[in-house]
Parts: structure tokens; sequence; C-alpha cells
């Protein structure tokens, strides 16, 4: 059983990349410029105010080691690639099916580089408790899972969006593994590579429409800056958790435990009405997450 302190840490994890997601939420719907300019926009100023944050947070010291410097321009590239992913997805199918691609691939690919790669040892009770999370991920889509009408590349996109949210998780354990005094400098690496990625892909797709794209009004900014502030610190709690909890654990309960707080802000702050499958996929992530945290 896990301490009073690491369960509160991960409980606060969870609340911030809830917050996260549903700033990101608040962004994309108040976002004034083109469709197309909102993600990388959105990519661009979050991942220079995580790199910002964190830069301070460390004191304004950054000195990474090649390691370093390596696996987070690798999970900068991974990120953007993600980013993509999401918005090619979500053009060609179902959000439902995507969503659930996604989230399996963060759980079930570093499972199996703990299990192969690493020696981590693995309990039933464990592999009971992932199962259970996956299957809650299932039954929270179930209402808008179906698979007619989608265009050709849709499951090319969610291939890739399973892999992609799949190795940022292992490259960011892997990094904790090898370098665990870079912490930070690994999330600066990572989010300047992804800065740095989304701003030229701006400038190849919006060619003079940059300043444009840019343009939004104080609470969409607002909303873009509260995400991000999220981000920052959530990713340095993700980070310091993996040296305590291995990555297929800590990044179940995190995803459990988003779709369970994001539900509740659902209810209480947009007014949606719950679903029996709601509360059928909130009892399984529990459950799941109490059988993880034996």
């Amino acid at each position: 059983m896990w301490g009073p302190v690491l369960v509160l840490l991960i409980c606060l994890c969870v609340a911030l990349y809830t917050g996260q997601s549903f700033f990101n939420r608040m962004f994309s719907e108040h976002y004034e410029g083109s469709a197309e300019a909102a993600t990388p926009v959105f990519s661009t100023v979050y991942a220079l105010i995580v790199a910002l944050v964190t830069f301070l947070m460390n004191g304004c010291r950054f000195s990474p080691s090649l390691t370093t410097v390596l696996f987070g321009m690798g999970n900068g590239v991974i990120l953007f690639l993600y980013n993509l992913g999401m918005i090619q997805a979500a053009r060609k199918g179902p959000y439902s099916f995507q969503s659930i691609t996604m989230l399996f691939g963060s759980v079930v690919v570093c499972l199996v580089f703990a299990a192969l790669f690493w020696g981590d040892p693995i309990t039933p009770l464990q592999l009971l408790g992932i199962g259970l999370m996956l299957a809650a991920f299932v039954i929270f889509n179930a209402g808008g899972l179906t698979l007619s009408g989608v265009k050709k590349g849709y499951f090319f996109w969610c291939t890739l969006l399973f892999l992609t949210n799949g190795f940022y998780g292992v490259l960011m354990d892997a990094q904790q593994r090898s370098m665990p005094d870079e912490r930070n400098e690994m999330i600066m690496v990572v989010f300047l590579s992804l800065g740095v990625i989304s701003l030229g892909y701006l400038l190849f797709s919006q060619k003079g429409k940059i300043a444009g794209a840019f343009a939004m009004s104080g609470k969409t900014a607002a909303f873009a800056s509260l995400s991000s502030l999220c981000a920052a610190f959530a990713v340095f709690l993700l980070m310091l958790l993996l040296k305590s909890v291995p990555s297929y654990i800590l990044l179940t309960i995190i995803n459990g435990g988003v779709l369970v707080f994001s539900a509740a802000l659902s209810f209480v702050v947009l007014r949606e009405k719950p679903t029996k499958m709601t509360f059928l996929g909130i009892a399984v992530s529990v459950l799941s997450i109490v059988l993880l945290s034996l």
C-alpha cells in the first residue's frame, strides 16, 4: 500500500492533467482563428510556457547531458506527431475510437517495455487492475463508439496516436532510469523541441497568416496560459513520481483519474448529463485504481 504523501502527489498530478485538458478544451472552443491553426498555435504557446516555468523552477539552470538532449528531442518530435495525429484523426473519423486508441497506447506500450526490456515484475493483481482500466476506457466511450463513415487514413492516424502516446511515456521513463537528476532538463528539452517544431509547422502551413493565427482575445489567451501552467506542474510531478511508481501503473492511474475528474467537471461546470455507462465507467476506473495501489 502506498504512503499518504505518494497518494497525495498522484492525486495532485491527476488534478493538474485534468485542468490541462479542461482549459485546452476551453481554448479550442474560444479560439478565434482558423481551425487548422488552433492546435499548432496552442502547441507553440503551451510548449514555451512549460519550458519557461520549468526553467524558473530549476533555479534558471539548464545543463542537460547528451543523453537527456537526445531523449528530449525525440520526445519533442513524438509530441508533435501526437498533436498532428489528434488533428488528422478528428477530421477523418469518430473521437470515441480515437480516444480509446490513444489511451490504450499510453498503457499497453509502457507495459510491454517494462516487462520485456526492463524486466519489471508485474503481478496478476496489477494486470487485473490494468485490464479493468482499459475496459473503463471503452465503457466511457461506448455511447459514441462507431466506425461508420470513417475516411481514408483514419486508422493510420489512430495507430500513430497509439504509438506516440505510448512512446512518450517510455522515453520519459527511460530518461529517469538513466539520468534521474536531470528531470527538469528533460522537460525543458522536450517542450523547447515541441515549440520549435510547432512554430515551424505554422510558418509552413499558414505562411503569411502567422500574426493573425496568434491574435486572440484575453479570455482565449488565459485558457491557453492556464492549460500550460497545469501542464508544467503536471509533467514535473510525473517525472518525480516515475522514481517511485512504475510507468505502466502510474500512467494507467493518471489516465483513469483524468477520465473520472473530467467527467465530474463536465457534470458540474458544463452541465452535461451523465449516463448509466458514465457511472459504470467511473466505478470500474475507481476499482482499477484501488487494485493498482495495493
